[in-house]
């Protein structure tokens, strides 16, 4: 096969990339964890996520993973001059091959480090609801970090367009369900709401780390379907996502709310 890619026609060996169904196809999944002082303490819950969709999927994942990842670690941090925070992002494939059907050849990997400022940015968002994309909570690729997301791209860009840094993302049955890279979070009548898993929800390393703290201070959280009137007037949100951890929102299109809140301000207290 040849390839034109840099200005010029190559081989596929020198773009080995080029027939990988990642790039063809949007064929596979990926992670995102976040590095500190070179250590990335929650890559065991990003490989555990990984590595369920790929069994829901029926997705090769490559042998030794988690060593090669440690590895990968060790070097990127010292090629990327060692920063004090950084993102670490594992992508699987498919493996290379054309066409809708899979080949039956070894899965791909590519595994990046990226610095990123020395502080979260925790500055509080405005959202706004957007009217598409519609997830479906029977598609079999919702709740998955699939590596295909132009779908969220424009959300995105609607809701930048909007006037907000965030886009809310409904279900085809009209409740809210994700923000469009991170999981959502209102407080409805005094109680904390999040959307449920079986609302097309991504199962957020973030999300079930604030559950876990809330349900060890005897603090009530409901997993549920989360309705867009619920959020219209809720007192307080916040997405969460694993590079900024909790993030408050300030604004529900168009609404004014507090924040942070107090249920953010607690989690923040609390690390996440």
């Amino acid at each position: 096969m040849s390839v034109w890619w840099g200005g010029r026609v190559r081989s596929d060996d020198d773009v080995p990339l080029a027939d990988d169904r990642g790039l063809l196809l949007g064929d596979g999944l990926f992670e995102t964890v976040l590095v500190k002082g070179g250590a990335a303490p929650l890559v065991d819950r990003h490989l555990a996520r990984v590595t369920a969709s790929a069994t829901a999927l029926r997705m090769p994942l490559p042998p030794l993973l988690a060593e090669t990842v440690a590895g990968a670690l060790h070097e990127l941090f010292e090629s990327e001059a060692r920063p004090a925070r950084a993102v670490l992002r594992v992508t699987v494939t498919r493996g290379r091959g054309r066409g809708l059907t899979p080949p039956v050849g070894p899965a791909g990997l590519v595994i990046t480090l990226g610095s990123l400022p020395a502080a979260a940015d925790v500055a509080p968002l405005a959202a706004r609801t957007v009217a598409w994309p519609r997830v479906d909570p029977r598609d079999p690729l919702a709740g998955h970090k699939v590596i295909s997301a132009m779908a969220r791209v424009e959300a995105r860009i609607a809701a930048n367009a909007a006037g907000a840094e965030v886009a809310l993302v409904t279900t085809v049955d009209g409740d809210v369900c994700e923000a469009d890279a991170a999981n959502v979070f209102a407080v409805v009548d005094g109680v904390l709401v999040t959307p449920s898993l079986d609302r097309g929800v991504l199962p957020g390393i973030t999300r079930a780390r604030c559950l876990e703290a809330l349900a060890r201070e005897g603090r009530p959280a409901a997993e549920r379907a989360l309705t867009s009137l619920e959020i219209a007037r809720a007192s307080e949100a916040f997405i969460t996502s694993s590079l900024n951890g909790v993030r408050p929102l300030r604004e529900v299109d168009g609404r004014p709310l507090a924040a942070p809140g107090p249920v953010a301000t607690w989690l923040a207290r609390c690390g996440l």
